[in-house]
């Protein structure tokens, strides 16, 4: 997905704020926050029991758990302070589920009465850990709900390997554009895996399973941060740094967060990963050289792509006429990156699916990840979508795939002029189930391009 900065949302509309931080929370050890596979049985008896406390409240008081859903997305009538701010498709899709998931671990504190309890993060990188924590489908436990799609409560279905590969943003240098390649994979596309409740913005944070999700995408900003390179926080970014978000402390007191306020986790917030190493320190005082990616497109275009319910869609050919040797010298270039871009995309419902692509994939060959042809995944979630809940007004989505590899691998075995693209459905993994996934919304992208990047300082 790319993001502009004009994208922004200013949701500061109470005058007044809170002070954020006190010398005691400063001053305590950090909280590390675990791999839900080697978890404590405390720490997830805690969550269950602050879950059962807070589905015991009414859904007006602020602690009560469909309050603190609501402040992601609902489809509760009547209106509160702080609901359905969530950020998806705009400059602060990290740093807002950074603010949203330290003020909800805080309340759990409270509600569980374990002042020691730190939220886990859901590993599933780890091909061990690809299917529902197990106390997740405990039917007699609040991790449990039945709102979840086919297979994930008995064990039986699991996230395939597209669906939480890093590799299409872990690369990217320029923070918006990591960012925006982290919403799509493996964010959106683990929402959708799952379904249910997790598979649409206005019910996802009811799931407990969501904030385990959403501490595993904090955590890969930090790692994503961790591999330098001219990797910054966009510090440098007035409306990223100073932009008012409304939450609420254990106490039920309105609370108010800006980016400079999370930059540092554990300096700030006061909490680490598992295994994470020293985090990176930055400080809105102290700019860093901006760095963007200085964009040219590439003379091939094609027209509207579009990808209806029912059966896979047949490969559509890229036609590159005398541009074919020109691309090819590009993508060998190491300083070049070119992409593959979508915008316009819109789907007339949430999809159920993702689509996993493919760039020269030759005819009769296996659509799998592991082909040099795989070049990312698109997955929907919380914008790019018609329908009753898009809080903050209807926008499209784009996005924006790394191709030198595909392009390098297929012009050198093939000698034509034409690259096809070819985009395949996928979603859960069904253990002993030969499961034909199909998409139950129709989506169109409106334009799609080819471009190279190179980084330039701003």
């Amino acid at each position: 997905m790319v993001h502009s900065r004009r994208t922004f949302i200013k949701t500061a509309t109470v005058a007044g704020a809170a002070t954020l931080f006190d010398v005691g929370r400063l001053s305590a050890a950090s909280f590390v926050r675990p791999d839900v596979a080697t978890v404590k049985k405390h720490d997830l008896d805690a969550y269950s029991k602050a879950i059962k406390a807070m589905q015991a409240l009414p859904n007006t008081n602020p602690l009560s758990w469909a309050y603190q859903a609501a402040i992601h997305g609902t489809t509760l009538s009547g209106s509160q302070p702080g609901w359905n701010t969530c950020q998806h498709g705009t400059p602060y899709f990290w740093s807002w589920h950074r603010m949203y998931l330290y003020w909800f671990e805080r309340i759990v504190r409270k509600m569980s009465g374990d002042k020691k309890f730190a939220l886990p993060y859901w590993n599933y990188e780890s091909p061990s850990e690809r299917q529902l924590p197990a106390p997740f489908r405990d039917m007699a436990s609040p991790l449990y709900t039945a709102n979840r799609g086919a297979g994930w409560n008995t064990g039986a279905a699991s996230l395939s390997a597209s669906a939480v590969d890093t590799s299409g943003f872990m690369p990217l240098v320029p923070y918006f554009n990591a960012q925006s390649g982290c919403e799509g994979t493996p964010h959106a596309a683990v929402h959708v895996s799952i379904g249910g409740w997790m598979g649409s913005v206005p019910t996802a944070a009811q799931d407990p399973i969501f904030y385990l999700h959403h501490a595993n995408i904090d955590r890969l900003w930090n790692l994503w941060l961790k591999q330098g390179g001219m990797r910054s926080d966009p510090i440098n970014d007035a409306a990223w740094r100073t932009t008012k978000f409304l939450f609420f402390d254990e106490n039920g007191a309105q609370v108010w967060m800006t980016g400079c306020d999370i930059l540092r986790a554990e300096d700030q917030l006061n909490y680490t990963y598992e295994n994470e190493g020293a985090q990176v320190n930055q400080y809105c005082l102290k700019p860093l050289p901006w760095w963007i990616y200085e964009v040219k497109l590439w003379p091939v275009r094609f027209p509207p792509i579009k990808l209806p319910p029912g059966p896979d869609p047949a490969p559509y050919e890229i036609d590159l006429g005398q541009q074919r040797d020109q691309l090819l010298s590009a993508v060998r270039n190491a300083t070049t990156q070119v992409t593959l871009d979508l915008s316009g995309v819109e789907a007339d419902k949430q999809p159920n699916i993702f689509w996993e692509i493919y760039l020269g994939l030759p005819k009769g060959a296996a659509a799998a990840p592991n082909s040099p042809q795989f070049v990312g995944t698109m997955a929907l979630f919380g914008h790019g979508i018609h329908d009753a809940h898009q809080h903050g007004g209807f926008k499209p989505a784009a996005f924006s795939f790394p191709i030198n590899r595909a392009v390098q691998a297929a012009l050198t075995r093939e000698k034509g002029n034409a690259l096809s693209l070819r985009f395949v459905p996928r979603g859960a993994v069904v253990t002993n189930q030969r499961t034909v996934v199909r998409s139950e919304a129709t989506l169109t992208i409106g334009s799609a391009q080819l471009a190279t990047r190179q980084l330039k300082a701003q």
